[in-house]
C-alpha cells in the first residue's frame, strides 16, 4: 500500500490531475481543515484549491506507516502563494507571494487498491502565519 501513496504523491507533484483523481474510489471521502466532500468531485475541488493558491507546490513524504487497510503519512506541503486562497467565509484572499513549508498528516483508508477515505490534518495557524496573514 505504501506504493499507492508514492504514486499519488508523484502524480500530485507531476500535476497529473486525472491520474491523481483515479487513485481515489468513486465514492471517496476527503476531509481537511476547512474542507470536506465526497466522490471524485471533492478530490478535484481539493486539487484545484491547492493548485490555484500554490501553483508551484509539492508534497514531500517524510514517513509512511501501513497498518491493515490504513495508510498514514507524515509529510510537508511546500509552495509559494501566487494565486488567491479561499478565506473562512469563502471570500478570496489575494496572493501574498510568500512561501510556506507546512507539515501535515494524512490518514488514508484503502479499498481495492484505491483510496476510499482521506483525512488531512495540519496547523492552519502555522500556515496563515507563514503567509503573513495573522496580526502581530
Amino acid at each position: 500500500m505504501a506504493d499507492l501513496l508514492e504514486e499519488a504523491t508523484r502524480l500530485w507533484n507531476d500535476r497529473d490531475r486525472t491520474a491523481y483523481r483515479d487513485c481515489y474510489t468513486d465514492d471517496a471521502e476527503l476531509v481537511a481543515p476547512g474542507f470536506g466532500g465526497k466522490g471524485h468531485e471533492a478530490v478535484l475541488e481539493f486539487w484545484d484549491e491547492n493548485m490555484t493558491g500554490f501553483p508551484d507546490n509539492r508534497v514531500v513524504v517524510d514517513r509512511a506507516v501501513v497498518h491493515g487497510d490504513v495508510l498514514v503519512e507524515e509529510s510537508r506541503f511546500e509552495g509559494t502563494n501566487t494565486g488567491p486562497l479561499a478565506g473562512p467565509d469563502g471570500a478570496p484572499i489575494p496572493a501574498t507571494g510568500r512561501s510556506v513549508s507546512v507539515p501535515f498528516a494524512g490518514i488514508h483508508v484503502v479499498r481495492d487498491g484505491r483510496i476510499a477515505s482521506t483525512h488531512f490534518y495540519w496547523d492552519s495557524y502555522d500556515m496563515l502565519g507563514q503567509l503573513g496573514l495573522l496580526d502581530g
